[in-house]
């Protein structure tokens, strides 16, 4: 009997040698486990990186920071909103200029933006329902100064009252006039797109030329329709820089210029006559370079202010391009007059 057993016992131990060596007890081993983990870049900062970082983590949108120091980058997050109105915040830091993409589970693009601000700035107000959202935040590849690029949601609906030092949404390249205040109908509710006005025929007598960008900035010629009577005027900023820059078109009238406000206060007014004869070509639709010298108001808080307050069809003001520079840039016999106050 004894040898039976024996026998038996060798018979399976025969049989789970040959199991093994066929299959390696798989049949044994637990289910797989998938372990989704977010990756990380180690490149030290202001290296070119061209690495994609991507959150398994689910963020709450309603309080929600991402920062990138890394150059060529791109970090795609998800957060979940509750639903309403949100205020989005962005800055491309040292890398230049950043990309942001905030998709919807429902597939809708709620925000695809190209910018090249600095340091924080508010980029617009969001209406985005119930749902989980992919952020997705690319850097550029340098050139810029302020740190780290930034992201940054929260629900302040209206922009603080902040100090730039830069001209805030000076090409109005958000194609909305976002960080300008508007008076009067003069400049309708938009900045028109140059690509479009072309298209449908919004100039008189040539198309749009000698544009930068694509955003008309500020007009109150509208498709042809007469000119009404408004203002528009920009945020805060520090004059850094001994002159403003830009590109215009303004026929020579009393009521139709350009002032730098220091105080709520016209400290500087100027006045433009693009239609002169001298300059040939299409003087109703092509866009001369002017500037202002910001000298008497260095180191001071100013606004700038378009103004349009005539009645005239042919008294339309387009201007678009602002930003402080270190040298004029502006066409020989463009300014009509210059009038600056003192400051002290």
């Amino acid at each position: 009997m004894h040898k039976g057993i024996i026998a038996y016992v060798a018979l399976i131990v025969i049989i789970i040698i040959l199991i093994y060596i066929e299959t390696g007890f798989k049949f044994f081993s637990s289910p797989a486990t998938t372990t989704v983990q977010a990756t990380t870049s180690t490149i030290p900062a202001n290296v070119s990186s061209n690495t994609t970082t991507t959150s398994s983590t689910l963020f709450a949108c309603s309080n929600y920071d991402l920062y990138e120091v890394d150059f060529n980058s791109v970090v795609v997050q998800r957060c979940l909103w509750t639903g309403g109105p949100i205020g989005v915040w962005v800055a491309a830091g040292n890398s230049g200029t950043e990309h942001l993409t905030i998709i919807g589970s429902n597939n809708q693009t709620y925000v695809n933006e190209t910018e090249s601000y600095s340091c924080v700035t508010f980029f617009k107000n969001v209406t985005m329902p119930e749902q989980v959202y992919t952020v997705t935040f690319a850097t550029g590849a340098g050139g810029g100064s302020c740190g780290p690029a930034i992201v940054k949601f929260n629900q302040t609906l209206v922009p603080p009252n902040v100090t730039y030092d830069y001209v805030y949404n000076g090409k109005f390249s958000s194609g909305s006039y976002t960080g300008w205040t508007v008076t009067g109908k003069g400049f309708g509710t938009a900045p028109i797109n140059f690509t479009h006005a072309n298209m449908v025929g919004c100039y008189q007598g040539a198309p749009w030329s000698n544009y930068n960008g694509t955003q008309f900035a500020a007009s109150t010629y509208h498709c042809g329709t007469s000119s009404s009577p408004g203002n528009i005027t920009s945020s805060p900023f520090l004059v850094n820089k001994p002159f403003l820059n830009f590109k215009i078109i303004s026929p020579a009238q009393q009521n139709i210029y350009i002032a730098i406000l220091y105080d709520g206060n016209s400290s500087i007014i100027a006045h433009y006559n693009t239609y002169n004869t001298s300059f040939g070509g299409n003087p109703e639709s092509t866009l001369r370079n002017a500037s202002i010298p910001l000298t008497s108001l260095a180191g001071k808080t100013v606004r700038i202010r378009i103004v349009q307050q005539s009645t005239d069809p042919q008294g339309f003001i387009t201007a678009t391009d602002f930003t402080m520079a270190t040298t004029p840039n502006q066409y020989q016999g463009v300014l009509a007059n210059l009038t600056i106050y003192n400051t002290t």
